[in-house]
């Protein structure tokens, strides 16, 4: 792909990036070379790869287990202030 001076103008619009009229042939230069190392990228062969794949398993594999809950009345009996089934609690977040 060729960029030019108006490819340039085209993309700062669209990211919506002011480009000061001298620096637009330095931006050019960093295109251009951008896309060549996309092209070096994408012309890159897969061919004589060996890709490992490396898996942990052990850590996903568990046993779903039930497990007793308190009831709600239960859990709330000690609280000092409540509001329904809810704790009520000193705010703490510091607004700027």
């Amino acid at each position: 792909m060729s960029v030019d001076k108006e490819l340039v103008l085209k993309i700062s619009k669209l990211s919506r990036i002011s480009i000061e009229d001298d620096k637009i042939d330095s931006f050019i230069k960093s295109f251009s070379e951008i896309l060549a190392y996309i092209d070096l990228l994408n012309s890159a062969s897969e061919n004589g790869l060996k890709i490992k794949e490396k898996r942990n398993v052990h850590y996903s594999i568990r046993d779903d287990e039930l497990i007793s809950k308190l009831p709600i009345d239960e859990v709330l009996k000690n609280a000092p202030r409540k509001d329904g089934n809810f704790f009520i609690v000193k705010k703490v977040i510091e607004e700027d």
